[in-house]
């Protein structure tokens, strides 16, 4: 099975477009995977400090590679 990945639009009538590069799938069956964006999520929307709490961690504490931005830290 080959997988392929690219971004379309679905039309007014439910047709979902192949770009023409991929023009050799027409025809054959295929297993689809809709990615719809999260209409709750907004790019606009604020975050809130803390929001990643326990989502993120570090994995060694070094400053040493802050030497690197030296020459822009006051």
């Amino acid at each position: 099975m080959q997988a392929i990945e690219f971004e379309t639009t679905i039309d007014k009538s439910g047709q979902i477009h192949l770009p023409d590069e991929f023009q050799h799938a027409y025809g054959k069956f295929v297993r689809l995977v809709v990615l719809l964006p999260d209409e709750s999520t907004s790019i606009t929307k604020k975050r809130k400090p803390g929001s990643a709490k326990g989502i993120l961690r570090v994995l060694s504490e070094d400053d040493e590679h802050l030497n690197d931005f030296k020459d822009y830290m006051p």
